[in-house]
């Protein structure tokens, strides 16, 4: 089997998370890390997500880091949000042909809305777009009464300040502060959680983690192979044995869609089981016939 064969080449201990980063699924890791015996000073965490908590995204990687001097994230497919903040905590990022990560904004639920959220990254763009709206309209106001009337130009701006109030003050009515103060405060984990992981693995390039947070215009924006080597220190394409765990990871994904509940797997236990399964059931026929 193909990929026994890069479990066996591979040094050191590989593991699935295929799901929403989660508490049931930082405990299911956590369990998988502590009955394993025999360790290998690397491991390998093949992590397919959209996203989910950010508290269970560092103690996922604080966790493997309890347990491995090195982690190598492979990414065969989306690893977003959460799943980005993860990758921070990883000494290199494995870059499939078709992985891809996305922005460090937080999701979060929609006001008055069951089952359905919104990017953190919504609100502060709407500040912006408001922002930049206020002063265009501020000049233009200004411009047209100042050179139409030839009036003051204390008393033009003072007018075109009434104008462009009136303009914009409807619209920021409806921006709830409180909902402005849950937006900024789930930015505000992603960057402390960024910096506590960044600082211990040294991952990122300067300013990357202020990129990953406020310089995409949205959660879905693809941030692909190429792209990531701009942000992060350590981004390789699969070599011969990881690229087993590549296909082999690809093909688990075609079979089985996204689960509802994290699955959580040590892939070298998991490939054993499946050949002692096989051996008995061959045993059990023998016996039959």
């Amino acid at each position: 089997m193909a990929v026994k064969n890069a479990l066996d080449n591979y040094n050191g201990d590989v593991f699935l998370y295929y799901g929403g980063i989660s508490r049931n699924g930082y405990n299911l890791l956590s369990k998988a890390l502590e009955v394993k015996i025999e360790k290998k000073e690397k491991a390998c965490l093949i992590l397919v997500t959209y996203g989910g908590d950010p508290d269970a995204a560092y103690r996922i990687a604080r966790a493997i880091n309890h347990h491995y001097k090195n982690l190598e994230i492979l990414i065969p497919d989306v690893c977003k949000s959460a799943g980005t903040l993860l990758c921070i905590g990883s000494n290199k990022l494995i870059f499939g042909d078709r992985g891809e990560l996305g922005p460090l904004d937080i999701q979060l639920s929609k006001p008055d809305e069951m089952f359905e959220s919104m990017s953190g990254l919504d609100i502060i763009q709407a500040l912006n777009a408001l922002e930049v709206q206020v002063l265009k309209s501020f000049r233009s106001y200004l411009i047209d009464i100042k050179g139409g009337c030839g009036l003051r130009t204390k008393i033009a701006a003072d007018i075109a300040t009434k104008l462009a109030n009136g303009f914009i003050a409807p619209i920021a009515a409806k921006i709830d502060p409180v909902t402005l103060g849950e937006h900024q405060r789930a930015m505000q984990i992603a960057l402390e959680y960024g910096k506590r992981l960044n600082l211990m693995y040294k991952s990122l390039k300067p300013d990357s983690l202020l990129k990953l947070i406020s310089s995409y215009p949205s959660h879905g924006f693809v941030i692909d192979r190429e792209e990531a080597k701009e942000l992060f220190n350590n981004v390789q394409a699969p070599d011969e044995d990881t690229k087993k765990l590549y296909l082999w990871a690809r093909e688990l994904i075609e079979k089985l869609s996204m689960p509802e509940s994290p699955i959580v797997l040590d892939v070298a236990d998991e490939i054993n089981n499946g050949e002692q399964d096989n051996e008995q059931t061959d045993e059990e026929s023998s016996e039959d016939n």
